[in-house]
């Protein structure tokens, strides 16, 4: 083969190489990137984060895979990633305990001494974690008076005689007591420090000391098959399948709203970091085989958590409270709507509604909205019911409206009582109908006014039209208009809407016209000296016709003397 074909090849085949390798790393980020199918089968150490993008897939098999703290693996969506037949394990997992807070001597946490190791007498002392202490709590041995604790360790003594015992552990007002390690110095031979997980314990969970670890953050699809996982949180927006698999100090494995998580055969939880093994949002999907085994003890199979949720209302200053609420159904105090007329139920926190106990058993809640006081400015009247309707499910939707046993006001028309265009001033007005119709589901007392439309001003009526109107139910309401300074005028109506409400119009309400009419002055008024004028006339005839008799009798009389 010629030099240039043997160094063209080389370039090829290098070429080749590292196009096989191009999922490799990110520049920007020095996350690895899976964007093909790619099979790890040797068993490695993850130092950086590995990101499966949407198209990708990543196949674990048969292989123990380390993964340091504070790396991820991140499954996009659209990515998969399959796990069979391995080991995942963090590499710092776990190694403390945590109590469940109980006081009682059957559910309080306790550890196992090996005294028994020793044949002599020896001391044990107890070392809380990094920025804990054991302030006000107490230790608790058989036989023994219970030891007052305090500071961040303590020690107790036990002499020859004292093999294997149990150590009860209870913690300050009820808290959880908690243990990082626990240190055994013998009167005679070497002193040896245990990790509080390597020592039997009872009614104690796992604890991260340092809460820093490695990381499956699932947002595409995730399937895991006969294999076990320790110590690596998994956080689930997408999907994630467990099937015959283990999970020690893994849980509780999160599940957000759109995430789905599946759980079969004999898959199996041990000393999950909280009292529970998954921990699902309400609307997540789950479904836990019936094969499948959790924690047990005090610790749940899993909890649903709702998160802030709030109750809409269309006023401000509502008064209501949640009956049956969270797991000891109890009666919550009262809580008011604010000035965008949203509630919040329990200040905002997140509650749990439903638990998979550890045996076996389901709690739902099952709460309930009981509306205390919901007044406006349409059912002031103690004859009328508040509104809101009385008693509504509290479901697991993050915002609850509340638009049930309310009206709905619509302004249907306002028209004349009689066919007219035009009306005179000195008249006692004009009669009117205003039509308004309440849509809703619950009564009002509606009042409107009117101005005139031409110029905006008040308009002069006879009364202050409005009254009740019952739900579904369909008035007419009868005023009068009473004058108009302008000659060419129309009326316009607005319903008078609560000055509770957050919007003007969640009640509806709205407004109405009229026609224009004329209003004029009277024939009358117009015409009012032709009477005059007639009576003068009038008796400017009588006068003349007077005057004329008088002047024909003086006539007559001088006549009357000539002649004699």
């Amino acid at each position: 083969m010629s030099r240039t074909k043997s160094t063209l090849l080389c370039i090829l085949l290098v070429g080749s190489l590292f196009s096989v390798a191009s999922f490799g790393v990110s520049g920007e980020s020095g996350e690895t990137v899976i964007d093909s199918q790619v099979e790890w089968v040797d068993d490695r150490l993850l130092e950086g984060d590995v990101r499966i993008v949407s198209g990708g897939e990543l196949t674990i098999n048969g292989l123990s895979l380390t993964v340091a703290d504070g790396v991820s693996l991140i499954v996009d969506e659209g990515g998969v990633l399959n796990v069979r037949n391995s080991v995942i394990e963090s590499e710092n997992p776990p190694s403390a305990l945590a109590g469940y807070g109980y006081w009682d001597e059957g559910n309080r946490s306790a550890v196992l001494i090996p005294g028994a190791d020793y044949g002599v007498a020896f001391s044990a002392t107890f070392f809380a974690p990094e920025g804990h202490s054991f302030y006000g709590g107490q230790a608790i041995v058989d036989g023994m008076q219970p030891v007052d604790t305090n500071g961040s360790e303590f020690t107790l003594e036990f002499n020859e005689t004292v093999g294997d015992i149990w150590v009860g552990l209870v913690a300050y007002g009820h808290q959880a007591v908690r243990l990082a390690s626990v240190t055994l110095t013998p009167e005679v031979g070497s002193e040896a420090t245990h990790d509080a997980i390597d020592l039997e314990s009872r009614n104690m969970m796992a604890l991260d000391a340092d809460s820093d670890s490695c990381l499956f953050d699932i947002d595409g699809e995730a399937d895991i098959a006969d294999s076990s996982m320790l110590g690596c949180e998994v956080v689930v927006n997408g999907s994630f399948t467990a099937h015959s698999s283990s999970f020690d100090r893994t849980g509780p494995i999160f599940v957000n709203a759109d995430g789905e998580i599946v759980l079969s055969g004999t898959t199996s939880f041990s000393m999950s970091t909280d009292d529970h093994d998954v921990r699902a949002h309400a609307k997540a999907t789950l479904h836990w085989g019936d094969e499948v085994v959790g924690s047990g003890g005090h610790t749940d199979r899993w909890e649903r958590i709702m998160g802030p949720q709030v109750v809409q209302f269309d006023a401000v200053g509502v008064l209501f409270r949640i009956l049956e609420f969270g797991p000891l159904e109890k009666t919550s105090s009262t809580f008011f709507s604010d000035e965008n007329g949203i509630g919040l139920i329990d200040a905002g926190q997140p509650r749990t509604v439903e638990i998979g106990w550890a045996d076996g058993g389901v709690w739902t809640e099952s709460a309930r909205i009981e509306i205390i006081e919901y007044r406006t400015g349409w059912n002031m009247d103690g004859d009328l019911e508040d509104y809101g309707g009385d008693i509504v499910p509290l479901t697991w939707d993050e915002v609850i409206r509340i638009d049930d046993g309310t009206p709905f006001i619509d302004f249907v028309s306002v028209e004349f009582s009689q066919p007219t265009d035009s009306v005179s001033r000195s008249s006692g007005g004009v009669g009117l109908i205003a039509t308004i119709a309440n849509r809703g589901t619950a009564p009002a007392v509606v009042y409107f006014d009117c101005d005139v439309t031409e110029t905006g001003l008040a308009a002069q009526m006879t009364s202050y039209p409005g009254g009740l109107i019952e739900a579904g139910e369909e008035v007419g309401i009868q005023f009068s208009w009473m004058n108009s300074n302008e000659d060419l005028a129309s009326l316009t109506c607005e319903v008078l809407t609560p000055s509770q409400l957050v919007e003007d119009d969640a009640f509806g309400g709205g407004s109405a016209s009229t026609a224009q009419i004329t209003w004029y002055d009277s024939e009358e008024e117009e015409g009012s000296i032709i009477p005059i004028v007639a009576a003068i006339f009038f008796a400017l005839v009588v006068m003349a016709g007077f005057i004329l008799r008088m002047t024909k009798d003086r006539k007559l009389d001088d006549d009357e003397d000539m002649l004699f």
